[in-house]
């Protein structure tokens, strides 16, 4: 195994190895680029060694050319004593410049890159040379100067050590990055989340750290779904009882009719009520997998639950900015949810009366949607208001066992909505108690 530790060792020592090396090679081939570096001259002092050889030592003319040459500088000669018919033929730009010779012995042409220059020289034996000399500008001398430098070479070196520290930190960091996504994943209560590491991290204290990760979260994926088997196990066992307590109190009230008989017969009801809430809490662990129009959603529950509010008067009322609000969801839970809160409504407000559910943007954010569902009931005490999400509260004046509520079907409301990356809260209005959901639009929307 190979830890972290030697994977940094190596890794410095591998990187000062690959700057030692580009450094002297750097260097060399600089060495070898560089006309000024190679002879000791500027262009001025090239300039001023072309005429010396062309009026001194125009034998060597040939020789000077092929060494100009080798550094990216040209030097182009005419003979004016020659037949016109002998010359060479030249680019336009060198032409011009000899052209130009005709009637003056310099001439000049520079662009930013390039620098060319026309000399006309008469030699020793009196013979009258042309030549012009095309090489880089004195810019890029400059630049090469400035290359072949400490300094720079000092700077190119940080460059590329960067880059390597760069690469080694991804290298030994990809993974942390990688556990940190699963971390957040599992946290938000996606159980599923896993670190999928690379293999060329394998055997080291990250790996090791990784699948030390993915076995918990194993295990409280496995603890989960025991947890929410054990629940719905339980709720079905005390269910078979109570089938049978109410059968024995249908034949107890067969022969006798009392007080007691009915009280048992409400206690029985509302445990089987409660057992039934227990067994429709949210799985956090179903996917989001789907697209639901939550205009048609909530006008469907309203259509089911028309027949129940008919019987206390209640009108139920839908206003929708939209014609269609998509939102990514689990259908049976958002639906679950929002049936929760409609039929809390609907039993709370006074009879004859309207409950309003209104669809609206958010005002504060384009990309979510604003549902409110407004009662005309009691509404709930100020100081207690914000524990009607908790499981098992009541509110002993609006909510009690006369009433009817156990407090959990709000808390399956806010695990719901959570679950949605949504949000819910509850306030009083003038006309009852107000609950606001806000969820987000889906992206297609």
């Amino acid at each position: 195994m190979i830890s972290l530790y030697w994977k940094i060792f190596i890794g410095f020592w591998f990187s000062s190895l690959i700057l030692g090396v580009g450094g002297v090679y750097l260097s060399h081939r600089l060495s070898l680029q560089s006309p000024s570096d190679l002879q000791g001259l500027t262009p001025i002092k090239i300039i001023d060694r072309s005429v010396f050889i062309a009026r001194r030592l125009p034998d060597e003319i040939d020789a000077w050319q092929r060494q100009l040459a080798e550094n990216d500088i040209n030097l182009f000669v005419v003979y004016t004593g020659k037949s016109p018919l002998s010359r060479p033929l030249f680019s336009t730009e060198i032409q011009a410049l000899f052209t130009a010779l005709t009637n003056t012995h310099y001439s000049s042409k520079s662009s930013f890159s390039r620098l060319r220059i026309g000399r006309k020289e008469r030699s020793i034996n009196g013979q009258e040379i042309q030549f012009v000399l095309d090489m880089p500008s004195p810019n890029l001398f400059k630049a090469r100067e400035l290359i072949s430098s400490v300094g720079t070479q000092l700077v190119l070196g940080l460059l590329a050590s960067a880059l390597i520290c760069y690469v080694l930190a991804r290298y030994l960091t990809r993974n942390i990055e990688r556990l940190s996504v699963a971390a957040r994943a599992l946290a938000k209560g996606d159980l599923t989340a896993r670190a999928h590491l690379t293999h060329l991290s394998k055997n080291d204290e990250l790996s090791n750290l990784g699948h030390d990760f993915n076995q918990m979260a194993s295990t409280l994926e496995a603890s989960k779904k025991s947890q929410n088997r054990l629940v719905r196990d339980i709720s079905h066992e005390l269910r078979s009882p109570l089938a049978r307590l109410q059968i024995a109190l249908e034949i107890a009230r067969q022969k006798v009719n009392s007080v007691q008989l009915d009280r048992i017969e409400r206690e029985s009801q509302r445990l089987n009520e409660l057992i039934s809430q227990l067994l429709t809490m949210p799985d956090d662990g179903a996917p989001l997998n789907d697209t639901v129009d939550l205009v048609e959603l909530i006008d469907s529950i309203i259509e089911d639950g028309t027949i129940e509010a008919e019987v206390k008067g209640v009108t139920l009322l839908l206003k929708s900015d939209y014609k269609e609000a998509l939102v990514t969801a689990a259908v049976e839970q958002l639906h679950s949810a929002f049936e929760n809160i409609i039929r809390n409504a609907i039993h709370y407000t006074r009879n004859n009366t309207k409950v309003t559910i209104s669809i609206t943007p958010h005002l504060k954010n384009n990309s979510a949607v604003d549902v409110r569902i407004i009662d005309q009931g009691d509404g709930v005490p100020e100081n207690e208001i914000d524990h009607i999400f908790e499981p098992f509260y009541r509110v002993d004046r609006a909510r009690n066992r006369d009433t009817g509520g156990y407090g959990i079907g709000l808390a399956i409301v806010q695990r719901v909505m959570a679950r949605h990356s949504g949000k819910v809260n509850a306030s009083n209005t003038r006309e009852g108690l107000c609950i606001g959901v806000v969820l987000p639009l889906s992206k297609d929307h």
